[in-house]
């Protein structure tokens, strides 16, 4: 997980991936691939298990390919060695959809933030504040667990998550306590760091502020609008566009339908409107909020139930759902807390009567529903 510094320097590299960024100092080489002891992990087949290597030189960053077998391409062209330009696009193992990596450079100051990051209340989602209290004088701890002084029903928030110290110079900073599904600052993941006025702090669906001398909490419950603006996706080397300059508003609680024919794009939009494969150009907004920019957080809130359905047809119904929960909530939930969640999914999605019912005997609908629990 990445720490945020206290103050970045010009010698430092944020690159950005679908799954987050990583802030790179020099002295230090940054390991690309497969491997999971990689600093940058791809979990796609066409990534080497060691795929690439970024380290700075004495005249900046420098990404060197480690004979890769699919290869890595810098803005389309395939590169051996290249030195790093901020805003272009890397991808490992494909030019066109491999995953992505974008070097941002040095992290952007507060007033460059998206307003949905710097000042919640213009989105939907913060709507008002679920409680206000005062800042403390020393420390407030947050978590799952009765014993927090912010106790949080989350089952994505471990039971001890984070705690918001003051700092004895004067400010506050945000200290995550080896939680499961991390805490993060303006929409990135951190393990310590420092929160000054209009930073937002996400910890599972909840998000605090600190506006004068007081900690505001908004709590994300789903009920949220996307605004979608000017989407391209382009592959061939930008020779055939597949999303074309795309704008339109979903409302809260809208149910929008994409109809078109074999190859017209339908999957490329909904692969960028949620963040799986963003698009090349363009945002789209959660709510207010940068999905592309704050996706590390916001990737828990967006559900995509794929075309074909990613399941072990051997195990029962609720068996596929117990190892969803395993892998999905903190080591420290308690079994009866997730079981009863399962039970509860069951029962939203009316899926009772099949519950230990092996997932192949089940009808097209009945393994859909499974899906989406």
């Amino acid at each position: 997980m990445a720490e945020q510094p206290v103050a970045p320097t010009s010698l430092e590299l944020v690159l950005e991936t679908d799954t987050g960024s990583t802030v790179m100092s020099p002295g230090h080489d940054y390991h690309v691939g497969r491997d999971p002891l990689s600093d940058i992990v791809f979990d796609d087949a066409r990534v080497s298990w060691h795929h690439a290597v970024l380290s700075r030189g004495h005249d900046g960053w420098t990404l060197r390919d480690e004979q890769s077998t699919n290869g890595t391409f810098a803005d389309g062209l395939r590169i051996r060695e290249w030195d790093v330009r901020p805003g272009s696009v890397i991808r490992f193992g494909n030019p066109d959809d491999g995953p992505r990596a974008v070097p941002l450079g040095p992290r952007a100051p507060a007033a460059d933030r998206p307003s949905g990051i710097s000042r919640p209340e213009l989105t939907g989602t913060f709507r008002a504040p679920s409680s206000v209290r005062p800042l403390p004088a020393r420390m407030i701890r947050i978590g799952r667990s009765d014993g927090n002084d912010l106790v949080v029903d989350d089952l994505t928030v471990s039971r001890h998550h984070a705690e918001l110290r003051a700092l004895p110079g004067g400010g506050h900073e945000i200290v995550d306590l080896g939680s499961h599904n991390g805490t993060y600052l303006n929409g990135r993941p951190v393990t310590r760091a420092p929160v000054g006025p209009g930073d937002v702090i996400g910890i599972g669906h909840v998000a605090y502020c600190l506006v004068g001398d007081e900690l505001r909490e908004y709590v994300d419950r789903g009920e949220i609008s996307l605004d979608v603006q000017d989407l391209t996706v382009a592959v061939d080397h930008g020779s055939k566009v597949l999303l074309d300059h795309v704008s339109f508003p979903v409302g809260e609680k809208c149910l929008l339908a994409v109809v078109g024919p074999s190859g017209a794009g339908k999957s490329t939009l909904l692969h960028a409107l949620t963040g799986q494969r963003p698009a090349d150009h363009g945002t789209v907004l959660y709510d207010g909020r940068d999905l592309y920019h704050d996706y590390a957080e916001l990737r828990g809130r967006v559900g995509l139930v794929p075309q074909d359905d990613i399941l072990h047809p051997q195990l029962t119904v609720r068996a596929a759902l117990s190892y969803a929960a395993e892998l999905r909530f903190p080591e420290d939930t308690a079994r009866t807390e997730r079981l009863a969640r399962v039970d509860e999914v069951i029962r939203e999605l009316g899926l009772e009567q099949r519950a230990e019912q092996p997932v192949h005997s089940l009808s097209g609908g009945q393994r859909k529903r499974v899906s989406v629990a």
